[in-house]
């Protein structure tokens, strides 16, 4: 269990979401405590250290980057990994304003790269950098990136 000890604090405005990934890391060992928006993370990170952050992007009252910039300003040695189905979010993964961030994971989330990438944040392993994958259109009207 690679997450034995760890307290892990996810973010997630989609309930099926959030339990999803609360289940997938209770059973790698991870103590995991949620919050379904980023002013409920904010009261939970006033009340305990984490070993790491997961964090979608798009939430409401405060999205992902307003919390990242605060947890960053609270425990700048927790690592933030911030989560989306926007593309154009996960492209930016190497811009100034998500630089803070530990890793940017693209929604859906396959559940290997998820756990690799919690194991290395919890590890104090170095930021992930990463180039985006291309992403193959739904439809043949849409343009490919």
């Amino acid at each position: 269990m690679d997450g034995y000890g760890k307290r892990l604090l996810i973010v997630e405005d989609d309930d099926d979401v959030r339990m999803l990934l609360s289940l997938l890391l209770s059973e790698a060992g991870y103590n995991v405590y949620e919050a379904c928006d980023g002013l409920e993370a904010l009261d939970a990170l006033k009340k305990r250290r984490y070993d790491a952050v997961l964090t979608d992007y798009h939430m409401p009252k405060m999205d992902g980057l307003e919390l990242l910039d605060l947890a960053q300003a609270m425990w700048p040695d927790t690592p933030v990994i911030l989560a989306s189905s926007d593309a154009f979010v996960t492209e930016q993964a190497g811009n100034s304003l998500l630089a803070p961030a530990y890793a940017v994971l693209a929604k859906p989330f396959d559940s290997s790269d998820l756990l690799q990438t919690i194991r290395c944040a919890t590890q104090g392993m170095p930021k992930i950098l990463r180039t985006p994958e291309k992403r193959i259109p739904l439809h043949p009207y849409h343009a490919v990136a």
